[in-house]
């Protein structure tokens, strides 16, 4: 299984290999990025955030990517199940 931060930074990696990404495309994954891993280390000490608008926001970032950078949209898919996973 996936872990979440080896599939965000797999997204990082496609992105910067990828031309013509919407800036503000780029800057909605940079914000999730973050939101996904201050929730991570959250969870780690015992605390809870909100993993459904996580994914909720994941979800919605990935349609967008699907339609000009498939295989960016897949990834975020697959960030969001491994949101899923985690109890939402």
């Amino acid at each position: 299984m996936d872990s979440i931060d080896d599939v965000l930074d797999q997204i990082h990696t496609h992105i910067a290999k990828t031309d013509n990404i919407d800036p503000s495309l780029q800057k909605d994954f940079h914000e999730l990025d973050k939101s996904i891993r201050a929730m991570n280390e959250v969870k780690k000490n015992n605390g809870a955030m909100d993993l459904a608008e996580l994914d909720r926001q994941a979800r919605l970032l990935a349609a967008k990517f699907e339609t000009k950078h498939p295989r960016i949209g897949e990834l975020i898919v697959r960030l969001s199940g491994i949101l899923q996973g985690m109890g939402i």
